[in-house]
């Protein structure tokens, strides 16, 4: 069950990626950075069951491949853009 989670977790965020592309750097940099807050977080101990430990691994597999995979998923209007420059 947890492969499965974490699985739809990447599939969703390189799903996203490849559908809208790419957006600003500053969103993908706070997407690593916010991942990462949520990574560190000490675990709520009223809340400590498997179901929150998935949770929060699927928030954060999302975010960190949302963030750190968006260099290969630019759009080909911004690598012309690039170009031009």
């Amino acid at each position: 069950m947890v492969f499965v989670v974490f699985g739809v977790a990447v599939l969703l965020a390189l799903g996203l990626l490849y559908w809208f592309h790419a957006r600003a750097w500053y969103w993908h940099l706070l997407s690593v950075a916010a991942a990462l807050g949520v990574g560190f977080m000490p675990p709520l101990v009223a809340n400590r069951t498997v179901y929150y430990d998935m949770a929060i691994g699927f928030v954060f597999l999302l975010l960190l491949v949302w963030g750190a995979a968006a260099p290969l998923f630019r759009s080909a209007r911004a690598k012309h853009r690039m170009t031009l420059a």
